[in-house]
């Protein structure tokens, strides 16, 4: 279960972990504000694949995507909460000058949104074990970033939502595991760093082991991993930081 990208940060790796996840022969059922993101970035001919509109910060809107998602390819086995509002999207200032509207809203899709969606989702399981059914690959995984646990300069409500989504792997009654990724070579950071030079030495070389940014497929293999009853089966609550080492 992919969750939707409002207007995410991490922009194409819930399109790489969509090819993955269909590449391995999973249903996967793609959940999106904007809905036609998914289906137009990984073609709708791709067997497996279910695009559904959702937005994570509506209570109505996640159980109507559930439904749908049960519906059409069975019970959501692996969900990973994948949608934030990403940090370049908001308004950086001093604290003193943060809009408590913007936090507000942070904490209605970053924090509020992980919660609803991994709620749903165990909502779903508890229902399956009732009737019976037998689920095989029950897994959890909440996307984050290293802001929750470094913090974002002048991006004090961005931080505190990323921190309060990383705080919660452990709280859900079922497996469940969280990557924080670093700075992630996504277009969108690579145009921040045009703009701002100092920005690639201080965030992918100075404060790094490796000295690179993150690929977008390092984050997606780590996602993968944790997916996977084979490789992580007795992994729970665990943060994965994927940041070269910071």
């Amino acid at each position: 279960m992919i969750s939707p990208s409002l207007d995410l940060g991490l922009d194409g790796t819930h399109v790489l972990v969509t090819e993955h996840f269909l590449a391995a022969k999973a249903n996967v059922s793609s959940l999106d504000i904007s809905y036609g993101t998914i289906a137009n970035a990984a073609p709708k001919t791709l067997p497996g694949l279910t695009p559904i509109h959702c937005d994570i910060s509506s209570e109505e809107s996640v159980r109507d995507a559930f439904a749908e998602a049960t519906k059409s390819n069975g019970n959501v086995e692996v969900c990973i909460a994948l949608a934030s509002l990403d940090a370049s999207v908001l308004e950086s200032s001093p604290f003193v000058d943060t809009s408590l509207a913007q936090l507000k809203r942070v904490l209605d899709v970053n924090v509020a949104g992980t919660w609803i969606t991994a709620r749903e989702w165990l909502r779903g399981v508890r229902q399956a074990k009732s009737e019976g059914r037998i689920l095989n690959n029950v897994n959890l995984i909440l996307v984050g970033s290293e802001s929750g646990h470094f913090g974002a300069r002048q991006k004090v409500d961005y931080s505190l939502g990323k921190s309060a989504a990383r705080s919660c792997e452990n709280g859900f009654g079922a497996p469940c595991n969280a990557v924080a990724p670093g700075p992630v070579e996504t277009s969108r950071w690579v145009q921040e760093c045009k703009g701002n030079p100092d920005q690639y030495y201080l965030e992918a070389q100075a404060t790094t082991a490796l000295c690179k940014p993150t690929p977008l497929e390092a984050v997606t293999k780590a996602i993968l991993v944790l997916a996977s009853s084979n490789f992580s089966s007795h992994i729970h609550g665990q943060i994965i930081n994927v940041d070269g080492g910071k």
